[in-house]
């Protein structure tokens, strides 16, 4: 599984070098990734166009970014399956920076998040999904609107469902 995790995250290593150097602020478009699903099948980013997707990093060892992941239960089992007027669903992607198979994996199965959108390519910070998404420090998350495009940046609880409710 780790191999395969491995190389999918090669495939855009070179299409992210650019975004390396800069950061990502609202307005712009998160580039597109993709990512090994639960079932052993590859994703894009872009598939979820036309939802509102959080885009969450974090990882076990960094206690504050998994109590936030806890903050969003409820707010994703009310979204979830919502018919947004300019959207059709919401979705978590959570994206840990591990580097440990055996401790993600254990906090996954602890954890038990609702969504079934994780992925993990157990390289930390030097994953190409966190280069090509300039993530920095953790937590931190991107929430984007159904057409992909940034409407807000390391946004808490409350926040998201001030957005979502509106939409």
């Amino acid at each position: 599984m780790r191999i395969k995790l491995s190389i999918c995250f090669v495939l855009f290593c070179v299409i992210g070098t650019h975004a390396q150097n800069r950061k990502l602020n609202i307005g712009d478009t998160l580039p597109n990734f993709s990512y090994q699903g639960q079932f052993s099948k590859a994703y894009n980013l872009k598939e979820l166009k036309g939802s509102f997707v959080l885009v969450n990093f974090w990882a076990t060892w960094n206690q504050e970014s998994r109590a936030m992941q806890f903050d969003y239960i409820d707010i994703y089992a009310r979204y979830k399956d919502r018919k947004f007027k300019k959207g059709r669903k919401f979705y978590i992607l959570s994206v840990s920076i591990d580097d440990g198979i055996e401790v993600y994996t254990t906090a996954i199965k602890k954890d038990n998040l609702p969504w079934k959108t994780h992925l993990c390519d157990f390289q930390g910070w030097n994953s190409p999904i966190v280069k090509l998404c300039a993530v920095e420090t953790i937590p931190s998350n991107y929430l984007l609107d159904p057409n992909g495009i940034i409407i807000a940046k390391n946004i808490k609880r409350d926040a998201l469902e001030d957005i979502l409710k509106v939409r």
